[in-house]
C-alpha cells in the first residue's frame, strides 16, 4: 500500500499539534483533521485509525494497522501515548518531516544542475560517437591515407561502442538480480555499505545525516522519559542502514554489560564522528545526555547543510571542465586530419 510522503505529513502532524494545542480534546480534533483532509485515500484511513481508536485500540498500533505511517511515526505517537506527551509527539513528528523535506529540497537543490549537465553530456557524447564520428570515418576512407592514432582510437571506439552499452547494461542488470536476491544478507549488507561508505562525498553524506537523525531522535525519546535502552533498540527499526543498526544492537548489548554508550560508539568509530563520541561522553558523565543530543542533532544538519552547499558550488564547474574536455578531445581528435592535410598542401 503507498504510504503518504512526506511534506503530508507534516501538514498532517503539523495540524493534528495545533488543534491539540489548542484545546481540543482529542476526538474533537481528530475529526475536524478528518474533515479538512481533501485526499479520499488519506481521509479513508484517519477515518479507520479513528474507529480503532474508538474502539478501545491504542492510536499508535491504529497508526502502524493503517500501512501509511512509518515505524518512526508509530514508535514516537506511542511513546508520547505512554508518556502523556502526545501534543510534544505530533509536534516533533512536524518538525521532523519539515527538516526532512527542507532537506531534500537542498539536495536536489545542488544535484539537480550537476545531474542535468551530466545527462546532457552523456547523451552529446553518445551522439557524436554514434552518428558523428562515423560520419567523419566515410569522409577519410574516401581520402585515403594514414590517420593519426588518436582518430583511430576514436573512430575504434565508435565501432565497438555498442558493444560497451550492452556490457554496461549487462552489469548493471545483473547486479540489481544480485541485490534483489541476497541484498537483505549480512555479508551483503555489509559490503554494499562500505562501498557506500567509502564513496567520496556520498559517504560523508550518509555519516553526516545518519548521526544526526540519530542524535535527534534518541533526543526525542530520552526527553520523553523513554528507558535509554529501550529507546536505543527502538531506532534499530528507524534507522535501517546496516552498519548503524548493527551498532545500535551492539550499545544496547553494552548498556546491559555496563558499558557507556560512548564506549561502544568508539568501538565503532569508522561510522561515528570523534567529537560527537567526546560529547557523548561529556554528557553521559555530567548528566546531561539530553542537551548533548539535541545540540549535536543540530549542529551536524547545519555542517552538512553548509558542506552540501559547497560541494555543489564546487561540482558545477568541475563537470562543465570535464564535459567541455571530453568534447574537445573528440572534436580535435575527428578534424586532427584535416588539420595534417591543410599542412601538407601547403
Amino acid at each position: 500500500m503507498k504510504t503518504i510522503s512526506d511534506k503530508k505529513k507534516e501538514m498532517l502532524f503539523s495540524e493534528f499539534h495545533s488543534l491539540l494545542i489548542s484545546g481540543l480534546d482529542f476526538s474533537r480534533a481528530f475529526k475536524m483533521l478528518i474533515s479538512s483532509e481533501n485526499e479520499k485515500n488519506i481521509k479513508i484511513s484517519l477515518e479507520e485509525i479513528y474507529e480503532s481508536v474508538i474502539k478501545g485500540e491504542n492510536l499508535g498500533k491504529a497508526f502502524e494497522s493503517s500501512h501509511k505511517f512509518s515505524t518512526l511515526d508509530c514508535g514516537v505517537i506511542t511513546i508520547g501515548e505512554e508518556t502523556g506527551k502526545l501534543c510534544e509527539a505530533f509536534f516533533f513528528l512536524a518538525d521532523y518531516y519539515e527538516s526532512k523535506v527542507a532537506q531534500k529540497r537542498m539536495i536536489i537543490g545542488a544535484s539537480s544542475y550537476p545531474i542535468i549537465i551530466m545527462c546532457v553530456a552523456v547523451i552529446v557524447l553518445v551522439f557524436m560517437i554514434l552518428v558523428i564520428v562515423p560520419m567523419f570515418e566515410q569522409v577519410y576512407a574516401r581520402m585515403g591515407g594514414e590517420m593519426p592514432a588518436i582518430t583511430q582510437l576514436i573512430i575504434k571506439l565508435s565501432k565497438n561502442f555498442h558493444y560497451y552499452l550492452f556490457g554496461i547494461f549487462t552489469i548493471i542488470i545483473i547486479c540489481w538480480l544480485f541485490l534483489f536476491v541476497y541484498g537483505k544478507r549480512e555479508r551483503v549488507l555489509e559490503l554494499k555499505s562500505k562501498i557506500m561508505l567509502n564513496t567520496p562525498m556520498l559517504g560523508m553524506f550518509i555519516r553526516k545525516n545518519t548521526q544526526a537523525r540519530f542524535c535527534k531522535l534518541l533526543f526525542l525519546l530520552y526527553s520523553s522519559g523513554v528507558p535509554l535502552l529501550r529507546g536505543i533498540n527502538m531506532l534499530t527499526d528507524i534507522i535501517t542502514f546496516y552498519p548503524y543498526r548493527k551498532s545500535f544492537k551492539d550499545i544496547c548489548e553494552g548498556l546491559n554489560k555496563g558499558d557507556s554508550i560512548a564506549d561502544v560508539m568508539e568501538r565503532n568509530s569508522t561510522i561515528y564522528d570523534k567529537k560527537l563520541i567526546v560529547l557523548i561522553r561529556v554528557g553521559e558523565q555530567t548528566n546531561r545526555l539530553g542537551q548533548m543530543l539535541q545540540k549535536q542533532g543540530d549542529d551536524i544538519t547545519k555542517e552538512l547543510n553548509y558542506k552540501l552547499k559547497g560541494i555543489g558550488n564546487i561540482l558545477e564547474p568541475v563537470l562543465i571542465l570535464f564535459v567541455g574536455v571530453i568534447v574537445a578531445f573528440i572534436l580535435i581528435a575527428m578534424y586532427m586530419p584535416m588539420f595534417m592535410m591543410g599542412g601538407i598542401i601547403n
